[in-house]
């Protein structure tokens, strides 16, 4: 497997980062992914679902570039790339996170790992049409400097997604916090974006919260 050319501004790293390094983490992380979305929500929700949603959210897909950020073994650029996306950037800032994704994304010659900081994205301006996240938002410890990247790196129009695990009053969360998660209501998230030129929608099922829509071009 080709090695990986590391990127990675070098910023301090919580607990929960530094768990993400380990290989046995990348190892099962899609093991729980598959059931996340149903204990989150209280309902049955598997993973199909999810992706479908995602991938309604962003089109058109087809022959489009997307950044999956914080995209772990590339669950979300994988079905990017099935739909019919002409690349897809998977960063990451674990590198068995995107071995395990590299080995994953076998037989899509459009994904292209990065491994770098979300705080710092090693892509030009205005080249994605689209970026998705599904449940890093709530490992990143600035979201303001994240979405001042997505900015930069959005064309004007460009779609995004986001999935994330809202703000409960559950002890697991109060404990997970410790590590470094956070846990942002919705309203902060959809008010944060817009303040940088996105137009976009929230709803929530319980303990997850999801985000979509486009940038706008200033003055539009």
């Amino acid at each position: 497997m080709a090695a990986l050319l590391d990127q990675r501004k070098r910023l301090p790293l919580t607990l929960v980062a530094r768990t993400n390094l380990l290989a046995p983490t990348a190892w099962g992380y899609e093991f729980w992914r598959a059931r996340a979305l149903s204990l989150l929500s209280g309902r049955r929700f598997p993973l199909e679902e999810e992706l479908a949603r995602m991938i309604e959210a962003v089109e058109p897909v087809a022959g489009n570039t997307f950044l999956d950020l914080g995209t772990s073994t590339g669950l979300y650029a994988r079905a990017l790339l099935r739909a019919g996306a002409a690349k897809v950037y998977g960063l990451d800032l674990s590198p068995a996170m995107l071995q395990e994704a590299m080995r994953k994304a076998r037989g899509h010659p459009g994904f292209a790992p990065l491994l770098a900081r979300a705080e710092a994205i090693p892509l030009p301006a205005d080249l994605l049409d689209g970026i998705v996240i599904g449940g890093s938002w709530n490992e990143f410890a600035d979201p303001e400097v994240i979405v001042r990247e997505m900015q930069r790196v959005l064309k004007p129009g460009g779609r995004v997604w986001i999935m994330f695990t809202h703000r409960s009053s559950s002890l697991v969360q109060h404990l997970f916090a410790r590590s470094g998660l956070r846990f942002p209501l919705l309203e902060e998230v959809v008010s944060l974006l817009q303040r940088y030129d996105f137009q976009v929608k929230g709803w929530q099922e319980k303990s997850v919260g999801f985000v979509a829509g486009a940038m706008i071009g200033i003055g539009e």
